[in-house]
């Protein structure tokens, strides 16, 4: 899978259209002050704006009604690249065997409960935000695969045939 670096899918404004006109003077010096005003963070507070960013980016991907899938694997990643661990250390530090997690982070092997709560735990986010992107890739899943035609199911009909 091709990884597109998207920072917000769902835009500045959330429809997935930027309305701000990032060559704009005013941008350009808010930019600015954010730089440098991120500059003069320490360690904690900048792992904590980074983990408040990628939680950004999976709840706008999970309320986005896109049809492409972002592993939840890829989150993982992100979050372990903003402190610096290894896979490999992570993985013996959850009690995961190493092949088992480069096959999480690779979309091979699902999130389940267990992994959702030590992710929650370690990241401190609600743990069924984990579950959800799975759920969501999953779905997105099955309607590209079409393995049946779901739109032929609906109530009316059911009640037809039914009653």
């Amino acid at each position: 899978m091709a990884k597109d670096k998207e920072v917000n899918i769902g835009g500045i404004n959330g429809l997935g259209e930027g309305l701000i006109n990032t060559n704009a003077k005013d941008f350009k010096e808010l930019e600015s002050m954010i730089k440098e005003l991120s500059a003069d963070q320490n360690e904690e507070e900048r792992i904590k704006n980074e983990f408040l960013s990628i939680r950004f980016q999976m709840e706008s991907y999970l309320n986005s009604a896109t049809d492409k899938i972002i592993l939840a694997g890829e989150f993982i990643e992100k979050y372990l690249k903003v402190i610096k661990i290894k896979k490999k250390d992570f993985a013996k530090y959850i009690n995961y065997e190493e092949s088992n997690l480069s096959a999480l982070l690779k979309g091979r092997r699902k999130i389940n409960t267990d992994i959702a709560l030590k992710l929650g735990k370690i990241f401190k986010m609600n743990p069924e935000i984990w579950l959800h992107l799975e759920s969501k890739n999953e779905l997105i899943g099955e309607t590209k695969n079409k393995k049946e035609d779901y739109d032929k199911y609906s109530l009316q009909d059911l009640l037809k045939k039914t009653g």
